[in-house]
């Protein structure tokens, strides 16, 4: 591998989540000087604020069928299984496609989802009275959804270098993290606002379906001659099949114990912390008692939750330069399993709310610290490939998460499945702190060893 495409390797992981360093290297709003970008940017606001909305509406909708936790649970992995599944062929499309038409295409088609959903929704058969129906039309839907998600997946990571020059890329990253944690807090207050003006929730697919018109003519506007920073980085003269990529990845991980263990925390964050999210919309309505089901308290918890995200990505960013970013993460760990009891034991709307902020800060503090201690640790011509497992621990188990907690919520009441999720979550943090397994001390010699290896 030259150093050049190690490089690349390096810019791409970095697409997924900035570090502190890059926010911290780059200028405020220096990228939206290229016409490509702002474009990019301001579709993709649109559109990932519409597909919040989506999410907002299809977990009152999918509850309102049965009032059981386990659909939530069946349609979010109906949705996050393709992740799993085609992640590595996902890769390998991304590098031999025209990325601008695909994700064209696929924003074109997750339009007509939308609209499908909406029809359905008009016509009577996402309700109560044809429940299992309607599931089975929102599963269907989703797996389909889910899969033009993980095809695209890696291809929205890889567009971003394409349209500004390397010396503003990192800028890039930054106002492109922001934009997504801003429509993850958009979304649910428009949806919430939407509901509250007298709309059918169903009639949110529909506008969900509308904003991807922006992004798609915000690709259509991006001209091949505004995509100008190719001739920045030197097209690799080969490039290593998925699985090879992954396998090198795995063998680093097996060798860096430190790195092994970042891995292993992020999956076990996504399995035990994230159903708080899943499960917000039962414990709305039967721990909170929300008026029509729980639907606004649903909605403003989400966006409570989206609000502490963007704060908590902030904070991270702000770290110093030298600070053990290790040592913290067993402290963010616990303090988000203290959030989730509290959560799990409130009966109050506002207090709801205000823990739904925190844990929002505490859940992606968590991810961005064990995101840039990965990276920070990976040696550069790893990186990209060390990073996918952090894609495949974090998106990739989420349907796993989903099929356990939905079923439990149903089983022992949707608070108390969070509770279960909170102390495993704590025992896990008191393990990291006691044993001192994220220190970099622990990195076996072998880890050293297996950088050669694996390069």
């Amino acid at each position: 591998m030259t150093d050049q495409e190690g490089h690349l390797e390096v810019l791409e992981a970095d697409v997924a989540e900035p570090t502190a360093e890059v926010v911290r290297r780059a200028g405020t709003f220096e990228s939206f000087r290229h016409r490509a970008f702002t474009w990019f940017w301001l579709g993709s606001l649109v559109s990932n604020t519409g597909t919040w909305m989506q999410a907002t509406a299809l977990g009152i909708v999918v509850y309102g069928l049965r009032g059981r936790e386990v659909d939530i649970g069946l349609v979010q992995f109906a949705q996050g299984i393709p992740v799993l599944l085609l992640a590595l062929l996902a890769g390998v499309i991304a590098d031999r496609v025209d990325k601008r038409k695909l994700l064209i295409w696929a924003q074109a088609l997750s339009g007509v989802e939308a609209i499908a959903l909406w029809a359905l929704y008009r016509a009577g058969r996402l309700s109560p009275d044809r429940a299992i129906e309607g599931l089975a039309w929102i599963v269907g839907l989703g797996v389909a959804i889910g899969i033009l998600s993980a095809l695209t997946f890696p291809t929205w990571q890889s567009f971003l270098p394409d349209l500004v020059p390397r010396e503003r890329l990192m800028n890039a990253i930054a106002l492109n993290s922001a934009q997504f944690q801003s429509s993850r807090m958009l979304g649910p207050v428009a949806a919430g606002a939407l509901i509250a003006a007298g709309f059918k929730t169903g009639d949110i697919f529909l506008f969900n379906a509308a904003s991807f018109l922006f992004v798609i003519a915000a690709l259509f506007a991006i001209r091949p001659c505004d995509i100008s920073c190719r001739g920045d980085f030197e097209p690799a003269a080969k490039r290593e099949g998925a699985w090879a990529t992954l396998t090198a990845g795995l063998r680093y991980a097996r060798d860096n114990r430190v790195v092994g263990m970042l891995l292993l925390s992020t999956a076990i964050m996504t399995v035990f912390a994230l159903p708080y999210v899943m499960l917000m919309q039962p414990i709305a309505d039967k721990v909170l008692h929300g008026a029509d089901g729980g639907k606004l308290f649903y909605s403003w918890l989400l966006a409570a939750n989206g609000f502490g995200a963007v704060v908590g990505s902030l904070g991270v960013a702000s770290l110093p330069h030298g600070a053990r970013r290790e040592r913290l993460i067993p402290f963010a760990i616990l303090a988000m399993s203290g959030i989730l009891v509290a959560f799990s034991l409130s009966r109050s709307f506002w207090l709801s709310m205000a823990l739904s902020a925190l844990g929002g800060v505490a859940f992606v503090s968590t991810m961005s610290l064990t995101n840039t201690s990965i990276q920070s640790a990976a040696p550069g011509h790893l990186r990209g490939r060390v990073m996918s497992l952090f894609v495949l621990a974090f998106m990739g188990i989420m349907p796993l998460s989903a099929a356990t907690f939905g079923p439990l919520g149903e089983w022992i009441g949707p608070a108390n499945a969070v509770l279960v999720g909170a102390v495993v979550l704590g025992l896990w943090g008191v393990f990291l702190l006691l044993t001192g397994k994220l220190s970099p001390g622990d990195a076996s010699p072998a880890g050293r060893d297996g950088e050669k290896e694996a390069s």
